[in-house]
């Protein structure tokens, strides 16, 4: 996903764009919002860009290099996502068990 395909939070995008450009990037950055106010999406257009290694210049991420084809799949071996569990037994908790 690319900064430009989010709708809104011009703000925001051209913050964290910023951070990054002025090598002033957290070691972790929290976006938080209700849901369906595009957090998900804005938070891995966020990953991409800054795992990004094409051209860089426009303000958002190439979406050409192998790691923007990597990240258009789900399948960068830096995207990682959490789902909250409860044990169903306390032989195992998986968080696939909740991912549908």
């Amino acid at each position: 996903m690319q900064f430009k395909d989010i709708i809104g939070h011009t703000d925001i995008k051209h913050h964290l764009v910023e951070m990054c450009q002025m090598n002033r990037l957290a070691h972790a950055t929290l976006l938080l919002g209700p849901e369906g106010c595009g957090s998900l999406s804005l938070a891995l257009a966020f990953a991409q860009f800054v795992n990004c290694t094409g051209d860089k210049s426009n303000g958002d991420s190439c979406g050409q290099c192998p790691s923007c084809r990597r990240f258009a799949k789900f399948e960068h071996p830096d995207l990682h996502f959490i789902f909250p569990t409860v044990n169903k037994d306390s032989s195992h908790c998986q968080s696939l068990d909740y991912i549908d």
